[in-house]
This record gives structure tokens, sequence and C-alpha cells, in this order.
């Protein structure tokens, strides 16, 4: 019996939200989060198994010296400045 209510609940809900919003919001709201899905995907992810990677070799002998830091610090800011510009490409697609 309290399944069933709440399975009643539930249904009733999801066309209450389903009435609500029209297509278009929906297809805009699936867009939004595959785009920020591939993004993630894409970029965020390579770049920070890539620094994890470079950290953790880096960490091996105990010491990190100038030169893995600069490196590491290279991979940072080419993650951000692609980071920007996919903001960038993105807003201006979006307007």
């Amino acid at each position: 019996m309290k399944n069933e209510y709440l399975l009643g609940l539930v249904g009733t809900g999801v066309g209450a939200v389903g009435t609500s919003l029209s297509v278009t919001e929906v297809q805009a709201i699936v867009s939004i989060i595959v785009t920020v899905l591939g993004f993630l995907i894409s970029v965020v992810i390579p770049y920070a198994i890539k620094i994890i990677l470079k950290i953790k070799k880096a960490k091996q002998d105990g010491v990190i010296t100038k030169e893995e830091i600069d490196d590491i610090t290279s991979d940072l800011q080419e993650g951000a400045k692609k980071t920007e510009e996919f903001i960038e490409k993105n807003k201006k697609e979006g307007d």
C-alpha cells in the first residue's frame, strides 16, 4: 500500500514537472548538461590526470625541483587557458 502511494506520488510529480516545462526548456537543460560533461571529459580530466602524474613523479625522489614546478605550472596555465577559451566560445554561441 505504501509503495503504491509512493509510486503514485512520484508519477504525479514527474507529470507535473513535465507539464510545467516546455520541450524547448528541457532540451536547453539537457544541452547545457551535455556541454558541461563534454568539457569535463575533454579538457579538465586530461589536464588533471597529467598534473597529478607529474606531481607524483616529482615527489618520487623527495625533492621537487624548480624545473618540475615550472613544468607543472605551465600545464596549469595551459589548462586554465583552454578553460577560458571554452567558456568564451560557449558564451558567444549562447548569446
